[in-house]
């Protein structure tokens, strides 16, 4: 949003900056409520949207893929955590 904003003339900048300082606050407590939320923004003829969606599942890379990111050994398997922490609280 910043970047755009800086192409766009006076009025629709003030717009996103706008939601970029305070709007962006109704946009999460939509997503925090399991809504969408959307932003838009028109410039003489170009109209610009935003839709935001909550996710509930995101797929991951697979882990025995030939190449995995140099990250994909630092995160345990939430559930495997989980279980772990309730096997050392003796539940």
């Amino acid at each position: 949003m910043r970047t755009i904003a800086s192409a766009l003339d006076r009025g629709t900048a003030h717009e996103a900056w706008d939601w970029v300082t305070y709007g962006y606050k109704e946009a999460e407590s939509a997503l925090t409520n399991g809504e969408a939320a959307t932003f838009a923004l028109t410039q003489q003829d170009t109209h610009i949207e935003w839709i935001i969606r909550p996710v509930i599942f995101l797929p991951l890379a697979h882990r025995e893929a030939q190449r995995l990111p140099a990250c994909a050994e630092q995160f345990a398997c939430p559930t495997t955590h989980k279980i772990a922490r309730q096997q050392t609280n003796g539940h």
